[in-house]
This record gives C-alpha cells, structure tokens and sequence, in this order.
C-alpha cells in the first residue's frame, strides 16, 4: 500500500441509490483528495427505495479490513451508517489507536424514530463513540437520542449542543435538520452562543440530503477550512442541490453542484 495517507470513508454502500459511500466518495474524488472508501454493508437499494432490499452486513470482513490497515496513519476518517453495534464495537477498538480528525454521522434515525432494525442499544453504542471524535453531525432526531432530552426551543438545543460538545475528543457539534419558522438548516456553538445558519425551507425532501451536508463538511474541515466557514459552505452547497434536484428523483443530486464546488476547490487552492 501507498505510505501517501489518505482519508477513509466508512459508511454503507447502495447499489441503487445515491446516497452514503457514493456520495461521500464522488465528492472526495472531485475535490482531489486521495482516499480509501470502506463499505460496511451492502445493499441492493437503499430503503428509501425498497424496504425489501436484500443486504448483507460486512462486519467479517470489516474487521480482517481493520486488522490489515493497523498500521496505517490516516489523514482523516469520516463515518457515516454503521448499523450494527457489532460494527460499532469494531470501531470502538479501531479509533482508540488513531490520533488523525475523526468525523462522525451518527446515521440512526430521521422524523422522530430510529432506522427500521435498529434499538435503544444501537443509540447507547453510539453514545461510546463521542469521546473517540472530533466533529459530531447529528440531526434533531439523532442528537435527542443521544442526549436523552426533547429539543423543542432555543434553550434545549443549547443544552444539547452543550451536552454532546462536553462528550467529544474534539468540541466541534452541529445539529442539522434544524427549523426556524419557514427555514431549515443547522445549529452549532460559538463560545456560549448558539449560532444558526439557516436557508429557506425547501418544499419537499430528499435521501441522501445529510450524507451530502456531511461528506462536504468533511472536506472543508479536512482542507483547513475554519468550521464556521465550513458549515456556511455546507449549507449553501446542499441547499442549492436541494433547489436543483430534478422532481422525478428521490435522492439528492451531487451533479448539479458540481460546477460550485469546483469554484470553490480552484479558489481554495489559489
């Protein structure tokens, strides 16, 4: 293998679908950074397009994958979807001997309940990973799962920002899915403020549209950007897929910001 690190990506992988590995891939590739993609399932479709979708765990594999790469010094690794607390606890031992950025989506549930086939061991699993991270991405669901509270006003979602910040490696949170009268975006700490960047609430939704938030913070974060520059990037990148995304697709489509995010690349590298 290459001594030139590289930044891995973990999540799951859907043959019909863009969503997870595929995006976070593609857009690793047209930024230009070198990288290692881990699928840590397979699934024919993903469930947004057929429940009945046969899949496969990789967790066997995954390990012998992880015991293989012991050795390897990462420049930076990001997870999505793992799905199992199995896998969880691989990851457990494997993050414990990296000292790389590590960052987190902790893709377990949407709309007030967790994904189909995961329980409250899934969220406690996942709750062992915090202090192993550096950056934590979860949405409103997500991050009421993990600090056990409901956020329904300003002062509960700093409670939570707060809360989940104190359990990081790292101190970077940001609680996407966030709502503001008729916009939508997300929430992060600056110092003891809660600060929102917010876009127009976009009239319907689409798979796929936190795994493509995510995967372009991660490359901002990962390229130096400072994390506020990062988030407000993130946003806007995924709020104008959002707005440009055909009405007869279910996912959303990276294409169609392809052209801003190589601007952005080319002015980055200036």
């Amino acid at each position: 293998m290459s001594v030139t690190k590289r930044f891995l990506l973990a999540q799951d992988w859907s043959s019909w679908g863009d969503i997870s590995l595929q995006t976070a891939s593609a857009l690793f590739q047209l930024w230009g950074l070198p990288t290692v993609s881990l699928p840590v399932k397979l699934l024919a479709a993903h469930t947004g397009w057929d429940k009945q979708a046969p899949s496969i765990d990789l967790n066997a594999w995954v390990q012998q994958t992880l015991d293989h790469w012991q050795m390897v010094q990462w420049s930076g690794i990001y997870l999505g979807y793992l799905g199992s607390n199995s896998l969880i606890d691989l990851w457990l031992s494997y993050l414990k001997q990296q000292s790389c950025p590590i960052i987190l989506d902790p893709a377990m549930a949407d709309h007030g309940k967790l994904y189909h086939g995961l329980s409250a061991h899934y969220v406690d699993r996942q709750k062992q990973l915090l202090p192993l991270v550096d950056v934590l991405t979860p949405n409103l669901t997500e991050a009421q799962l993990l600090v056990g509270f409901p956020i329904t006003d300003a002062d509960t979602l700093k409670q939570a920002l707060q809360s989940l910040t104190q359990q990081l490696r790292g101190h970077h949170v940001v609680i996407t899915s966030v709502a503001y009268k008729n916009q939508l975006g997300c929430a992060y700490l600056d110092g003891q403020k809660t600060r929102l960047i917010l876009q127009p609430r976009q009239p319907r939704q689409l798979f796929g549209s936190g795994d493509l938030f995510t995967s372009l913070l991660a490359i901002f974060i990962f390229t130096g950007a400072p994390f506020e520059t990062a988030v407000v990037q993130a946003t806007k990148l995924t709020t104008l897929a959002l707005q440009r995304t055909a009405l007869t697709s279910r996912d959303i489509q990276i294409a169609t910001i392809i052209p801003d995010l190589l601007r952005l690349r080319d002015d980055n590298h200036e």
